[in-house]
């Protein structure tokens, strides 16, 4: 695993404690456990798109 990876997977998990913790105080609609959860989306999408690409096979360039 990259290190980029690896400091997205940190932060996703740092951020799904903050939300759980934000949720335990307020109610789920409130602006803060909102504001983490939007931040938290968008961290699972980066990583899913980094994992994306890496599947991807390389580009190979064909002459005709």
């Amino acid at each position: 695993m990259m290190n980029v990876e690896l400091k997205l997977l940190k932060e996703i998990e740092e951020c799904r404690n903050e939300m759980n913790r934000l949720a335990k105080r307020y109610s789920l609609t409130s602006k803060h456990v909102v504001y983490v959860s939007s931040k938290l989306d968008y961290l699972l999408n980066e990583y899913e798109t980094i994992k994306q690409k890496d599947q991807q096979p390389p580009f190979r360039k064909v002459s005709c």
